[in-house]
């Protein structure tokens, strides 16, 4: 429809029916993508004016006469109404597609106005530059257009002057749902001025350049075009009828919460002024302390440690997606999520951090996960480090070395290396290393097979290998210290190469009650009578430098030496028999020479003397049983197996320690390599030789060395040989965590002929890679952009919130690996540790807390168990959070404790059983039944408590059944005994065995 004016024109719309229809079902669809928050179209008009270049943004909210009014102007660069109609009204249109400072792109987040429910809304706009739009609605020519591609420049004359505009647009898409508008063109007539408010500061332009508007209902079926007059900009204007809430409240608050960080688009470094009712609302991305801010180019944001773990993301100022911490963003998480869980108490880190680079979803409540959020969260988690840091330097400073370490780790993390230059140096020094290990493989002839080669003496691996003198003078029984001692490489070679053998140098036959080696050593029973090697022989060869007396060969497992074949610098030499069956010759002066000898597979010969084995403690009794009862050929290996569980191998100075202080004490050897249930090679195979021994299995102590590629390696390591079925002598070995060494390098060193290796040295290439990299990493740091940052100290007096966060949420700081290896949880009688390893204490069962006047947690401590300090706010808050044991409370318990014979009866059955536990019962325990493992914290086998409580259903039934029927009633608690200690299931019946007799018998059923 047209309507004339006299002297002027007029506009009026026709709406079709259709199109407003489908149009207003899908915009309020997307406005529904937004969510439940009806305020989210506050966020959604401050991001269209930035996006516009405004500066100031305006937002007025009155009640008036029962209606609710709410008018966002902005100072930005408006928008001519074909514009609007190309863009505003059609959906998912955009002018900002592909922008890197703009932070909309989809061409819907206007419509989220219709979640505020509005029944009227207006739209007004002005753009900056309207000459050309003037000239062209008033029918003047454009005197000349210039396009190329996307871009147009229109220059037209207008009176007396010249008017120029560049505009940049996209085609408007197809299909596209849009709100139809159709202009008539009438009789020139020009509306009356009206009055119009003027912006702040009065620079608006008041040159008679008119805007245009845009008035529509909250249905959008009725829609009304009007000419304004205004100032460059563009003001939105919402009505509905009143609601019971506080308009300028509700729009403040959604403004820090979704819009608080707001920069101007081409001036980052400025704040976006926005005022609500005239007063200014705005936040800065700093959190309470202790914190930590940081602002780089394009980036800012800042890290605290507060009650509830919170990790916030802006794009551009506004919010886009937050989680309970950094690795969550990284979960795919959705608008609407749950709150996040708050911590048990202690400190939880708090992450705030606005970047430019972030990719937003269509719904922008939400960022895409890609490089760009994945980098935030890698310096969410270095910025978070260095807070972290920083509080526990003013508490617990690191050590040099620690310090050192902690910063080229942190300085690492921050460097952005281009991906070609990390590609090309990692290939380089990938290139370098793999020539250099070619090098090796090459000089070495191969790769030598990795064996067992326990107690050397490192130092000694690295000599040249020594002549062989023997070990009889040297060896002083079984023992941490004296096995690697007397370990140097020997020069023995063999042949075919390809055999790996054991070369026993000396046999023991028997050790008295200390350890120490019995039998007459340098005794001679009569001739070697070996055999002649026939098949599968073994030629070795080896260097001599040994004194006067008897040299013992060393001589494969299993084999038997060929007597004719002995030869010394190439003359033959008498062989004799040791009392341990082992060959020998015998030097009449000292003497030094190349010694050469056959040796084949045969049947050895059960030693002729030698001493007893110490008696077996009566912890084995039951093992020695469970032997008995199995066929001759299967009890090495179980023995074997027993003896490796029961005895861990471990060389440390501490475990050394604990066997002196042992023998000290007056323990015979076995029993104080059980009561330390630690000791290397020859410590574990003497145990499983004497238990062999009393078992029926013939078998001997072995040291030597273990032979490989035609050589020994270096190490000098200690086995058991048992007398098998068919005759001959057999390796067992209890020892499996043991060392490896590689064989010797010969003296000379080799190239291949012909191969790269003989023209580039691998070391070289090493070098030159390790060169650049540190090149390039000290190039990107020199030339990186800097980091501005500013600490805000806590004013707590000690980390116990800190560590109690920690430790009971390691998962909200992960990656600081400070805060979980620096050493700051205090121990009693012992130096502090870290959380780390209290953490792994715990996994093990080890970890316990309490104070100094509990005389159960200072005997833990001075036995070596690890004994949180809980008479310090740090170690109540670790132990407390991690759960340690609380061997305080359990001092009171076990003080208020009593024997009672039934439990007594049960006590005893399990002891004899072999599962020595202490059975108690006491009141308020806390639970039906608890349990104390002292072995855990080092208090000995008799230390496990199992305590009863007395109000307990368990006990009142047992007690009840006792009454009439006493062992079975023994019977039934120890079933639950043993399966709270958690006794394996084979070992069960064991346990039970004697009970369940008795119980049988008291039945009248008799024994079966």
């Amino acid at each position: 429809s047209c309507i004339l004016c006299p002297g002027g024109y007029a506009y009026t719309i026709r709406v079709i029916s259709l199109a407003s229809s489908a149009f207003r079902d899908r915009a309020r669809y997307e406005a529904d993508r937004y969510g439940r928050d009806p305020w989210v179209f506050v966020r959604e008009l401050l991001q269209n004016s930035r996006d516009a270049g405004a500066r100031r943004v305006w937002i007025t909210a009155t009640r008036s006469e029962g209606r609710d009014r709410i008018e966002c102007r902005d100072d930005g660069a408006g928008m001519s109404f074909e514009h609007a109609r190309r863009y505003l009204f059609t959906l998912y249109a955009s002018s900002k597609r592909g922008g890197s400072k703009t932070a909309g792109r989809f061409g819907i987040g206007f419509w989220s106005v219709l979640r505020f429910s509005p029944d009227t809304i207006i739209i007004r706009s002005r753009p900056a530059h309207t000459s050309h739009h003037l000239a062209m609605r008033r029918g003047e020519k454009c005197g000349l257009v210039l396009v190329r591609k996307r871009r147009f420049l229109a220059i037209s004359a207008s009176g007396c002057g010249f008017s120029c505009a560049a505009y940049r647009s996209t085609p408007p898409r197809k299909s596209l749902p849009s709100l139809t508008l159709h202009k008539n063109r009438s009789f020139p007539h020009r509306e009356p001025r009206s009055p119009h408010p003027k912006f702040p500061d009065g620079n608006g332009l008041d040159d008679g350049s008119d805007g245009w508007l845009v008035r529509l209902d909250g249905d959008l079926e009725n829609t009304r075009r009007d000419p304004t007059v205004m100032e460059p900009g563009t003001e939105i204007v919402l009505e509905r009828p009143s609601h019971e809430i506080d308009l300028e409240d509700a729009i403040r608050n959604a403004v820090l919460r979704d819009a608080p960080f707001l920069s101007c688009r081409d001036k980052p470094e400025r704040p976006l002024e926005v005022r609500i009712n005239g007063r200014v609302v705005r936040s800065e991305p700093e959190l309470p302390p202790p914190s930590l801010s940081f602002e780089r180019r394009g980036l800012r944001g800042a890290v605290a440690l507060g009650d509830e773990p919170r990790v916030e993301i802006f794009a551009h100022g506004l919010k886009v997606r937050d989680a309970a911490s950094l690795d969550d963003l990284l979960l795919g998480g959705r608008p609407g999520r749950p709150p996040l869980p708050a911590t048990s108490g202690g400190s939880a880190p708090r992450v705030l951090i606005d970047s430019r680079d972030l990719s937003v979803l269509m719904a922008r409540g939400d960022a895409r996960e890609d490089r760009a959020l994945r980098r935030l969260v890698a310096i969410g988690h270095r910025e978070l480090g260095r807070l972290v840091r920083a509080e526990l330097d003013r508490h617990a400073r690191a050590t040099r070395h620690g310090g050192i370490g902690e910063w080229i780790r942190d300085l690492v993390a921050g460097i952005r290396l281009p991906r070609e230059a990390v590609i090309g140096t990692a290939a380089v020094v990938i290139f370098g290393l793999g020539w250099f290990v070619l090098q090796q493989w090459t000089e070495s002839g191969g790769t030598p097979l990795a064996v067992p080669t326990v107690g050397a003496d490192p130092s000694t691996t690295d000599r040249k290998p020594a002549p062989y003198r023997g070990l009889e003078e040297s060896y002083r029984g079984p023992s941490v210290e004296t096995l690697g001692g007397v370990s140097p490489p020997v020069d023995l070679h063999y042949r075919p190469a390809d055999q790996n053998l054991y070369f026993a140098a000396l046999l023991v036959t028997g050790l008295d009650a200390d350890g120490v080696p019995a039998g007459d050593r340098s005794a001679i029973t009569g001739p070697y009578r070996g055999r002649g090697c026939v098949e599968s022989c073994v030629a070795i060869e080896m260097t001599v430098d040994a004194g006067a007396g008897v040299l013992r060969l060393p001589v494969p497992t299993g084999h038997a030496v060929d007597p004719d074949s002995v030869r010394l610098d190439d003359r033959p030499v008498s062989v004799f028999a040791t009392a341990a069956g082992q060959p020998a010759i015998r030097l009449e002066a000292a003497r030094a020479g190349r010694l050469f000898f056959r040796s084949s597979p045969g049947p050895g010969r059960i030693p002729t003397a030698g001493g007893e084995w110490p008696d077996l403690p009566a912890e084995l009794g039951v093992l020695v049983a469970d032997l008995d009862r199995l066929a001759r050929s299967d009890r090495a290996s179980v023995a074997a197996d027993y003896v490796r569980r029961r005895v861990r191998y471990d060389r440390s100075r501490a475990t050394s320690r604990s066997l002196l202080e042992a023998r000290r004490r007056g323990l015979d050897l076995f029993s104080r390599t059980l009561a330390v249930g630690a000791g290397d090679c020859d410590v574990q195979n003497a145990l499983l030789a004497g238990i062999l021994d009393h078992v029926g299995v013939p078998s001997r102590l072995a040291l030597g060395w273990v032979g490989s590629e035609g050589r020994v390696l270096g190490g000098l390591h200690a086995w058991v040989e048992f007398l098998g079925a068919d005759g001959r002598w057999a390796v067992v070995d209890a020892s499996v965590d043991l060392e490896r060494s590689s064989a010797p390098a010969s003296d000379t060193p080799r190239t291949v002929v012909g191969s790269v290796a003989s023209i580039v040295d691998g070391r070289w290439m090493l070098i030159v890679g390790g060169a650049l990299l540190v090149v390039v990493a000290a190039a990107v740091v020199l030339v990186r952009r800097s980091w501005r940052r500013s600490l805000r100290p806590g004013d707590g007096s000690d980390l116990s919130d800190l560590l109690r966060g920690a430790a009971a949420r390691p998962e909200a700081f992960a990656g600081i690996r400070p805060l979980f290896n620096r050493r700051v949880v205090p121990l009693l009688e012992r130096p502090p540790v870290s959380l780390a390893q209290a953490r792994a204490a715990l996994r093990r069962g080890w970890l316990g807390s309490g104070s100094s006047k509990s005389r159960l947690a200072v005997e833990a401590a001075a036995a070596g168990g690890m004994v949180i300090n809980g008479d310090s706010r740090e170690g109540q808050a670790v132990a407390e959070a991690l759960g340690a044991v609380d061997l305080d409370r359990w001092q009171e318990i076990l003080e208020g404790a009593r024997i009672e014979p039934l439990a007594e009866r049960v006590e005893e059955a399990l002891g004899a059983a072999g599962e020595s536990c202490r059975l108690r019962v006491a009141s308020e325990v806390g639970q039906h039944m608890a349990v104390l493992d002292g072995r855990a914290f080092g208090l000995g086998r008799t230390s496990c408590w199992v305590v009863v409580d007395e109000e307990s259903e368990v006990w009142k039934v047992v007690c009840d059944i006792g009454r009439r029927q006493p062992a079975r009633a023994a019977l039934l608690l120890a079933d639950s005994v043993v399966h709270l200690v958690g006794v394996p299931p084979q070992s069960r019946p064991r346990c039970l065995g004697a009970l369940a007799e008795a119980a049988l018998v008291e039945s009248g059923g008799g024994a079966s």
